[in-house]
C-alpha cells in the first residue's frame, strides 16, 4: 500500500472516530443531565429506633402471663417484632445511594425538633451534628422555634452543648431574624453544584399563628393573603426563586417547604421560577411525585420511617420526572455502624437521666390495636383514637388528683405520633403528647383547669370549625364534650355568632351549652391551648386559670398504667355534617 493510501485510510479513521465522539457528545447532551435528590421531612428526633411490638401481644389473653410477656428487656433493633426507623438506618440508606449516584442532592424539609426523649435530653444538638455528613440543606421547621430564637441560637452555635457550631447549611427566607441571635446562623437560600448542575435552594416555613410564641409571630413580613399581592409571601418566593433562576443562572430551583401539602399547591399555582417543592409540615407520605402547574411536589411522611429518592433530567432549562421511589426504613435496611454508636451513646444517656429512666424497654401497658391520630375514612367522626385518650387521661389524672373537670379538651396538632399496637414503653408516650419543653423535669406541656364562660367555649369551638378547609391543627379532641360542625358552611369571622358550628349539639356531660351560655364549666386543656383561648378575649382568662403542676405526659402515661390493656377507636364524639 502506498504512502498515500495509508495516509487517507488513517485519515479516515481518525474522521470516523470524531464523528463517534461527536454523535457520543450530543447524545449526552440530548440525554441531559441526570440528579437525584434524597428527602426527609418530620423526623422528630427519631434517634433510637421505633420498636414494633406488633406480633402476639394484640391477642393476649387474661390467662397469659401479661406483665411477664410485656418487661422482656428489647435493646434498639432487637427482639421479637424489630424495629423501624432510626438515625442509624437513614445514614446507612443515603450513603449507599449517594456510593451508587454520586449526583445527589439531600434535603430535609425541617422539623428536626421535638419528639422524643433523645430531644428533650440533649436539645437536637447531637443530631444536628450527624446530619452535618449526610444532608446539604435544610429547612426550619416550626417547631425549630419552639424553645425561642435564643435558645435555637445557642443549639446552633454549639454554645448550649460546649461545642463546635452546627455546619449543617439552615434555610429560613420568610422569618426575618434580622437583628437576633439566628441572623448569622441561618440563610434565605443556598446554591450547590452538583455533577455539573447548578442548584438553587431556597426555604419557606409555615406561618399559622399557633405554631409560635408571639416573639416569632412578629417576624412574618409577608401574610398569605393581603390587600395588595405584591404584599403577599407568593410575590416574594416568585422574587426568591426567579432570583435563583434568573440570575444566579440555576438550572434548577428546589423551595424547602414546611408549609403543608395543601399550600405546597398553592406555592405551586401560584409562585413562578420553581421547579421541585419538597415538602414537610402535614406529615404526608406522597407516594408518587404531584405534578401542578409545571412543578413537582414530593413529601416524605414523618419520624425518620422513610427516605424519598427523586431522580430528575435537566435539559435545555426543562427539568423532568426520571423516576421516584419511597425507600421504606424497617428492619430489613442495616444500621450505619459509627452512626449507630452515636446514637447509643445518646441513648444510654436518656437511660442514666434519674428524670427518665427505662423509657425504651419498660412497658407501661399494652395497646390491643393500633391507637391512630387520623379518623375514618368515609365517617363523618372527627374525634381520633390517640385524640379520645388524651383528653380521657386529662379527666381521669386530674380526678384522681381531686379535681373536677366538666370536660377536657385538646387539638390534632398537639399530639404528635400514634401509638402502634403492642407494647407501649414511655417513649411512646412522648411522642405521642411531645410538645412543650420544662427544663426541671424534661417534659412538655402542663395541664390547667379554666373555667370557660359556654359562650366562650362556642366561640373558640366555631374558630376551630373554621380552619378545617386548610388546617387540621386545631380540630378539636375532646371528653366530656360532644358537638357537630357543619365544614361546607362559610366559617364565622372571630367574635360573630358560630355558622359552622351546630350550636344545639353542643353538650357537655349531656347539658347542652346553649341552653345556659354564661354558665362556668370547667374546661381542662394543655397549657399552649389556654393560650389560645386567652389570646381571644384579651388575656382576660389568666385569673379563670388553675395550675394543676401536672404533666400531659405523666397523665396520659400514668392512664394507660391503670387501663393495663388499651384500645381506642373514633367514636363520634365530634361529627362534621357536611354533605
Amino acid at each position: 500500500m502506498s504512502a498515500n493510501k495509508k495516509g487517507i485510510k488513517r485519515l479516515g479513521v481518525f474522521l470516523l472516530a470524531c464523528g463517534m465522539i461527536l454523535f457520543l457528545t450530543m447524545a449526552c447532551f440530548a440525554q441531559g443531565k441526570r440528579l437525584t435528590i434524597l428527602h426527609t421531612n418530620d423526623t422528630h428526633s427519631v434517634m433510637v429506633p421505633l420498636h414494633d411490638g406488633q406480633v402476639s401481644w394484640a391477642t393476649a389473653t387474661e390467662k397469659e402471663d401479661l406483665w411477664r410477656k410485656l418487661n422482656w428487656f428489647r435493646s434498639p433493633g432487637q427482639g421479637q417484632g424489630g424495629s423501624r426507623a432510626g438515625l442509624a438506618r437513614m445514614a446507612y440508606l443515603i450513603k449507599k445511594i449517594k456510593s451508587q449516584k454520586p449526583e445527589t442532592l439531600v434535603l430535609h424539609g425541617g422539623d428536626v425538633f421535638v419528639g422524643t426523649f433523645e430531644f428533650n435530653k440533649y436539645l437536637g444538638y447531637p443530631e444536628l451534628k450527624i446530619m452535618e455528613n449526610l444532608y446539604d440543606a435544610m429547612e426550619l421547621g416550626n417547631h425549630e422555634f419552639d424553645l425561642g430564637i435564643e435558645t435555637l441560637a445557642g443549639i446552633l452555635s454549639g454554645q448550649l452543648a460546649g461545642g463546635a457550631p452546627v455546619q449543617l447549611p439552615l434555610l429560613c427566607a420568610n422569618i426575618d431574624l434580622s437583628g437576633t441571635a439566628l441572623a448569622g446562623l441561618v440563610k434565605t437560600a443556598v446554591v450547590k453544584n452538583v455533577g455539573g448542575v447548578k442548584v438553587g435552594i431556597f426555604g419557606l416555613v409555615t406561618q399559622d399563628p399557633q405554631n409560635y410564641s408571639d416573639e416569632v409571630n412578629s417576624r412574618f413580613p409577608y401574610p398569605y393573603e393581603a390587600a395588595s399581592p405584591e404584599q403577599t409571601l407568593w410575590y416574594y418566593a416568585g422574587q426568591l426563586a426567579g432570583q435563583l433562576k434568573l440570575v444566579e443562572g440555576c438550572d434548577l430551583v428546589v423551595c424547602l417547604s414546611h408549609l403543608g401539602k395543601n399550600l405546597d399547591y398553592v406555592l405551586a399555582d401560584n409562585v413562578p421560577y420553581i421547579d421541585v417543592i419538597v415538602g414537610g409540615h402535614s406529615h404526608d407520605l406522597i407516594k408518587m411525585p404531584v405534578t401542578r402547574n409545571g412543578k413537582i411536589i414530593v413529601q416524605a411522611g414523618a419520624f425518620g420511617e422513610y427516605l424519598g429518592e427523586l431522580n430528575l433530567k435537566i435539559n435545555n432549562g426543562k427539568v423532568e420526572l426520571a423516576g421516584y421511589r419511597i425507600h421504606e426504613l424497617d428492619s430489613k435496611v442495616p444500621e450505619d455502624p459509627a452512626t449507630r454508636n452515636l446514637v447509643n451513646q445518646v441513648r444510654e444517656g436518656v437511660v442514666s437521666d434519674p428524670r427518665f429512666g427505662p423509657v425504651y424497654s419498660q412497658a407501661v401497658g399494652l395497646a390491643l390495636r393500633d391507637i391512630t391520630k387520623g379518623w375514618p375514612e368515609g365517617s363523618p367522626n372527627r374525634d381520633v383514637p390517640m385524640g379520645n385518650l388524651v383528653a380521657d387521661a386529662y379527666i381521669h389524672g386530674l380526678k384522681k388528683a381531686g379535681l373536677a373537670p366538666d370536660c377536657a379538651l385538646t387539638v390534632l396538632g398537639y399530639i404528635g405520633a400514634e401509638i402502634r399496637a403492642g407494647k407501649i414503653v414511655g417513649n411512646d408516650i412522648l411522642r405521642a403528647v411531645p410538645y412543650g419543653y420544662d427544663p426541671v423535669s424534661g417534659l412538655g406541656f402542663k395541664v390547667v383547669v379554666v373555667y370557660l364562660p359556654g359562650q366562650l367555649l362556642l366561640g373558640g369551638l366555631e374558630y376551630a370549625a373554621g380552619t378545617m378547609d386548610f388546617t387540621t391543627d386545631i380540630a378539636v379532641q375532646a371528653s366530656g364534650l360532644t358537638y357537630c360542625y357543619d365544614s361546607s358552611r362559610p366559617a364565622a369571622p372571630l367574635g360573630q355568632f358560630p355558622t359552622r358550628l351546630d350550636v344545639m349539639s353542643v353538650m357537655v356531660n349531656g347539658e347542652p351549652v346553649a341552653a345556659n351560655p354564661d354558665k362556668l364549666y370547667a374546661v381542662a386543656m394543655n397549657e399552649q391551648v389556654f393560650n389560645f383561648f386567652n389570646a381571644m378575649t384579651g388575656g382576660q382568662l389568666s385569673e379563670a386559670k388553675v395550675d394543676t403542676g401536672l404533666f400531659e405526659y405523666t397523665l396520659v402515661r400514668d392512664y394507660i398504667r391503670d387501663l393495663k390493656k388499651v384500645s381506642y377507636a373514633s367514636e363520634g364524639r365530634i361529627k362534621d355534617l357536611k354533605q
